[in-house]
């Protein structure tokens, strides 16, 4: 099971969702922040202490949720952060994605879903309300400076490694890939392990956050 802190200025909602968490006794501690001071003492304590999952909303009464993502989002060992807020604009949405978020859902998401998509961000995996998922940003919209900062990025692969990356992106599995490139598994698996490399990538998640940004997926 896993640690979870709930950073929100509503003590109702707060204890409400604490509750319901703690009910499903799929989490080991639940931890709470009504501030952005607060959740950020806690992200810069002790290793020990830290949580695993954030659910963080946007608008705090001593700053944004987004600055507290930016900061501790691409640390090592940083916790995976689910957004859970009220904003569902399509642009704040894939800015938080960008920025370093593991999920997205608005605080009308049902309980079964928001657990669920606690346990796929937990599972490293990127996890969008279904609703939020449907309004998000076209590849169109996605075009400008960005798009081609990531494709010149991915420049440095080769073109096999290319495919790769794109059907490892729409969530393809090796295998897959091997049947569909027409080579073996093994050489599937050495292209994957040149583009992480190649990259700098960590996780499946920031592949799929790099496809993204260059337009090779839909989100």
């Amino acid at each position: 099971m896993d640690s979870v802190l709930i950073v929100d200025d509503h003590p109702l909602f707060r204890e409400g969702l604490k509750g319901a968490l703690e009910a499903s006794g799929a989490f080991s501690r639940i931890m709470q922040a009504g501030l952005a001071a607060e959740a950020s003492a806690i992200l810069s304590g002790p290793q020990e202490e830290k949580p695993f999952i954030v659910l963080l909303d946007i608008n705090l009464p001593d700053g944004s949720g987004l600055d507290l993502l930016e900061r501790f989002g691409g640390l090592k060992d940083a916790p995976r952060f689910l957004m859970l807020s009220m904003y569902a604009d399509r642009a704040i949405v894939l800015k938080a994605i960008i920025a370093g978020a593991h999920g997205y859902a608005s605080k009308q998401i049902p309980l079964e879903a928001l657990i669920l998509g606690i346990k796929l961000v937990a599972a490293d995996q990127i996890f969008i309300e279904s609703e939020l998922l449907r309004d998000l940003l076209t590849p169109r919209q996605l075009r400008g400076k960005d798009e081609a900062q990531a494709k010149e990025v991915l420049r440095c692969l080769s073109p096999r490694e290319m495919d790769s990356f794109s059907l490892l992106a729409k969530g393809d599995s090796p295998k897959e890939i091997a049947a569909a490139l027409g080579v073996s598994v093994r050489t599937v698996e050495n292209y994957q392990s040149g583009i992480y490399s190649k990259l700098g990538l960590r996780s499946p998640v920031e592949l799929v956050r790099l496809a993204l940004r260059a337009g090779i997926i839909e989100p």
